[in-house]
């Protein structure tokens, strides 16, 4: 009975510094930004046009939590998961967020009477559910980014051919193009615009961008700089060889269809024949929940069917 006190005791507090710290007003630093920024647009100046290169960029808000975040490298890998899937959210509202998320998950779970172990694992599946719409929304991202990068090559070869700079290749890049590659190239553009080297510049695309694809647009760029060559000609054939590579995997898709589509019905298959069952004769499967030994052959089927699932995955999804 401590235990679970103490427990509700930490999930209340940790709740109510959370709420706290996303909804309470912000600081006079904050609001002295905020008053210049509105002096800014008083003044005809879009707040959009100032150069992501010229924000400040922080990992939270609060003080106390920037400088502890600041000191973790699992926070500067959550920060490059929230730039890669175009958020604005901080790291210490995410980690404030999750952690809300787990408190509330762990209180539902004891307010319900269940099993201490059972409601940690509520609170643990609440605090994935961030993570989860951040991983969603960076590779919708990533895959427009990738969808589009042919088209963006093609269009910057011609931009050179037609005499233009190479930075002025890159602005109609961003011009032309939507998101999300047009505002990557732009940054690329803002940066170049303020003094920063093309290979920081350039590297700090990749670093925003986790694609293969701008890995190799950005060597093909920086070797050509110190070796010399043709580079419209050279962004060709790395257009060629995405394009080629797209097709290849439209293929793949076509050729494991059916290994993908077997691999879901093995999965679903024991969860819609328990739940048939268990409307046609409840009586039948009430060992399995009751009973000591039939608990721990749930557990095992559960982790013999996902090993199954991860194993399947795994010899559909080919490599390119």
């Amino acid at each position: 009975m401590i235990a679970v006190a103490l427990l509700v005791f930490a999930a209340v507090l940790i709740a109510t510094v959370g709420g706290y710290f996303l909804l309470a007003p912000a600081g006079d630093r904050s609001r002295e930004l905020k008053r210049r920024i509105a002096l800014l647009e008083l003044r005809g100046i879009a707040t959009a046009d100032i150069p992501d290169v010229l924000k400040v960029e922080l990992l939270s808000d609060v003080p106390l939590l920037q400088r502890a975040l600041s000191r973790l490298t699992l926070a500067q890998r959550v920060d490059a998961r929230l730039r890669q899937a175009g958020m604005e959210m901080k790291v210490g509202v995410f980690a404030l967020l999750s952690l809300a998320l787990f408190a509330l998950g762990t209180l539902i779970g004891l307010l319900l009477h269940w099993p201490f172990v059972l409601a940690i694992l509520l609170g643990a599946l609440l605090a994935t559910a961030p993570g989860a719409l951040v991983g969603v929304k960076r590779g919708r991202r990533m895959k427009a980014f990738t969808s589009q990068f042919p088209d963006a090559l093609e269009m910057f070869a011609r931009s050179l051919r037609a005499g233009h700079s190479f930075t002025g290749a890159i602005q109609l890049v961003a011009q032309e193009m939507p998101y999300p590659l047009g505002s990557e190239f732009r940054q690329v553009f803002d940066e170049q615009n303020l003094g920063v080297p093309l290979r920081e510049a350039l590297t700090g695309m990749t670093q925003r961008v986790d694609s293969l694809d701008a890995r190799f647009f950005v060597t093909a760029i920086l070797i050509q700089r110190e070796t010399g060559g043709n580079l419209a000609e050279i962004i060709d054939k790395i257009a060629h060889v995405i394009r080629e590579r797209f097709r290849i995997q439209g293929q793949l898709k076509i050729f494991t269809a059916q290994a993908r589509m077997t691999g879901i019905i093995l999965s679903l298959l024991p969860v819609v024949l328990a739940l048939v069952i268990g409307l046609l004769n409840p009586d039948y499967l009430k060992p399995l929940w009751f009973e000591r030994a039939g608990r721990f052959l749930i557990a095992l089927a559960l982790c013999m069917q996902i090993a199954g699932a991860l194993v399947i995955r795994k010899i559909v999804r080919i490599k390119i």
